[in-house]
């Protein structure tokens, strides 16, 4: 058993206690990931976190970054989220159970364990020792996923005990971050999944179908030939439907599509959240 001499758990208490004000500051805020990395390796010696918002059926990143911000591994984080990885994870498994828990919990993982056979190399390699820290808040489940990477050693006893000891505040750290980030609309997001653009343009009931679809890929930045591939159309028939489109919405450019559909962007996204928000919307 390693234990932290009274020395060391002041040095490492002086550290945190330093950090804590700029991780503070990044809430809400693109320098959040970075600070938080740069706050666990004073607190614990970790390498890497991975933030998620935990529902039932659902797994939402909130925030990942190495301490090392350029070596962040985004593949396997989006690899685990996306590809349903999450669901095979022991650990998170257990998290599920535990979050209900009236204080935090930390999971500790244990890599030879039959349920990390096939985890392993696909999203933990060069994974010297994990922990999972579960959390229940007022508005939401979180799960923050703490990494040492080989050739490290393992998490000391005393570093795991300083995450225990900081528990309830990390909690409360990631879920006014994943609050602020919720409700703070991002505009790379609005033009960056097609399948939210439709759904937004659907929602406004201004255009019919084939118009919504031929103005959600101009948005998208699909070009008329790309387009026309795409809805299995001719080239001519998607400049018909555009035609048409810019007509029903009054409009005379690109420009002024983007700046309708933005608009109506944030009113939509926020009804949805405050959907969200009352349940009513799964």
């Amino acid at each position: 058993m390693t234990t932290m001499t009274l020395r060391q758990e002041t040095a490492c208490m002086s550290m945190r206690d330093a950090a804590l004000p700029a991780l503070v500051d990044t809430i809400g805020e693109d320098r959040f990931g970075p600070a938080l990395a740069r706050f666990l390796n004073e607190l614990c010696g970790a390498d890497h976190f991975a933030a998620f918002r935990l529902q039932q059926n659902e797994l939402r990143e909130v925030a990942a970054c190495c301490v090392e911000p350029e070596r962040t591994a985004r593949d396997r984080v989006e690899t685990y989220v996306n590809q349903g990885w999450w669901k095979r994870d022991p650990a998170m498994a257990e998290a599920q159970r535990c979050v209900h828990a009236a204080r935090p919990s930390i999971i500790h993982m244990d890599f030879t364990a039959d349920g990390y056979a096939a985890l392993r190399p696909s999203v933990f390699p060069n994974v010297r020792d994990r922990l999972l820290l579960c959390g229940r808040t007022m508005n939401a489940d979180f799960g923050l996923s703490i990494v040492r990477a080989d050739p490290n050693a393992p998490f000391a006893d005393g570093a795991i005990e300083q995450v225990a000891h900081s528990a309830e505040f990390l909690m409360a750290v990631l879920a006014k971050h994943a609050d602020i980030r919720r409700t703070r609309p991002n505009v790379a997001q609005a033009l960056t999944a097609l399948d939210e653009i439709e759904h937004c343009i659907d929602a406004t009931k201004a255009l019919p179908r084939r118009e919504a679809e031929v103005a959600s890929r101009i948005l998208y930045g699909m070009s008329s030939v790309g387009i026309a591939l795409d809805l299995s159309v001719s080239e001519e028939t998607v400049k018909t439907y555009r035609k048409r489109a810019y007509h029903r919405l009054a409009i005379g450019s690109e420009r002024e599509l983007l700046t309708w559909y933005l608009a109506h962007w944030s009113e939509w996204r926020g009804h949805r959240f405050e959907l969200a928000a009352s349940g009513a919307l799964h």
